[in-house]
């Protein structure tokens, strides 16, 4: 088997950073090594010698000791990775146990693919606070093949849903460390140079953690640093006028059912 190195940077969560590596520790998928990078917050190191006593995989903690962006906190990560393929989790996300499985069996079919991604349970929670329990009110399923077009358009490809090549990762220079938004989108946009984005439909992969105010009524709200990182990916790959969304947005410009819970 592959090895996969899943990638979890966190900050200021270590309940949900707990439960995001007991959910690397369900996969059906066995080898695998995990690295979370404590990107300047408080001190994990117990939450992962937990993982390490509990777990059979293993696991290694990089430590910052001041905040960077999460692009440069995942390139940190990496750095350190011995496995041949990438995966990505955030530490309010959660994988399902297929997860890896079905991906990773995927891009091995794939050899001409740059990264394979699945599907998306997105969870719209109403916790006060970053690293309580969550308190989900509403469910909303995304996943979409690339389409070149829709994709240039709208971001639809989750970060946690991600494995990738390492040697994809690394022709392109890895992600973007001047940007604190859209980092993802921007990655993919230019990892596209290096194979096809494989879409593996089917059983929902990850289950990624929206959190919005009980009075938010789940709108959209964004700030200067989201239309300047929109403005300046549509001057790096030519693309048209970009709308600001969240991927909730998306889901439901997409046609895709909100569940409340």
């Amino acid at each position: 088997m592959t090895l996969v190195s899943v990638i979890i940077p966190t900050f200021q969560r270590p309940q949900r950073l707990w439960s995001a590596l007991a959910s690397v520790a369900m996969q059906t998928y066995s080898e695998i090594e995990v690295i979370v990078v404590n990107n300047g917050g408080v001190s994990v190191e117990s939450i992962v010698e937990r993982y390490r006593q509990t777990f059979p995989q293993p696991i290694q903690l990089v430590t910052l000791t001041e905040p960077v962006r999460v692009g440069a906190a995942r390139n940190r990560a990496i750095a350190t990775a011995q496995g041949d393929l990438i995966a990505l989790l955030d530490d309010d996300d959660l994988y399902r146990p297929i997860h890896l499985e079905q991906v990773i069996k995927a891009l091995k079919q794939q050899p001409e693919a740059a990264l394979a991604y699945d599907d998306a349970l997105i969870l719209i929670d109403h916790t006060a606070h970053v690293n309580d329990e969550p308190h989900i009110v509403a469910t909303c399923r995304l996943g979409l093949a690339y389409e070149k077009e829709r994709f240039e358009q709208d971001d639809y490809i989750l970060p946690s849903s991600i494995v990738m090549r390492r040697a994809a990762f690394a022709a392109v220079g890895g992600f973007d460390e001047m940007m604190d938004i859209c980092e993802d989108w921007d990655f993919l946009l230019k990892l596209r140079t290096q194979g096809m984005l494989l879409y593996v439909p089917g059983e929902i992969g990850i289950e990624y953690s929206m959190r919005v105010l009980a009075n938010d009524n789940m709108g959209s709200t964004f700030d200067n640093r989201r239309y300047a990182a929109l403005a300046m990916l549509e001057t790096r790959y030519h693309l048209p006028h970009l709308i600001p969304k969240t991927f909730y947005d998306v889901a439901r410009d997409l046609g895709w059912e909100v569940i409340p819970t």
